[in-house]
């Protein structure tokens, strides 16, 4: 994986956040896997936030991402029009090679979020 973006959309990103009723903002991940295979994923979410009645409330922290690409691509529901993009690294067996990713806020209607509850 060298380069993976989602392109703009028309949505406003505070109306997305406004219109969800309850969910997970996430603003940061930090590591994960993908079997290429199936397409199965989980990924850390390193900085993310509670969302109740359209508001960002407490932060969240253990969180973890899980489910299956093409599952979760068609469970996106909003689109903003705020693209941005960020390098990364991604690696296997001791390996890295840099990647470059860019989305613009984007909601997703059904994703697993599992993690512990402190």
């Amino acid at each position: 994986m060298t380069n993976t973006n989602i392109g703009n959309g028309a949505s406003d990103p505070s109306e997305i956040l406004a219109s969800t009723e309850r969910g997970v903002f996430v603003t940061a991940l930090g590591g994960g896997q993908v079997n290429p295979a199936t397409g199965d994923f989980v990924f850390g979410v390193s900085e993310g936030y509670l969302i109740t009645r359209g508001r960002v409330g407490a932060p969240v922290r253990g969180a973890n991402l899980i489910g299956r690409a093409i599952d979760v691509m068609s469970a996106v529901d909003a689109v903003a029009g705020d693209f941005d993009s960020w390098e990364g690294v991604c690696g296997k067996d001791g390996q890295a090679a840099p990647v470059g990713s860019g989305s613009p806020t984007l909601r997703i209607a059904r994703i697993t979020v599992g993690g512990t509850g402190d």
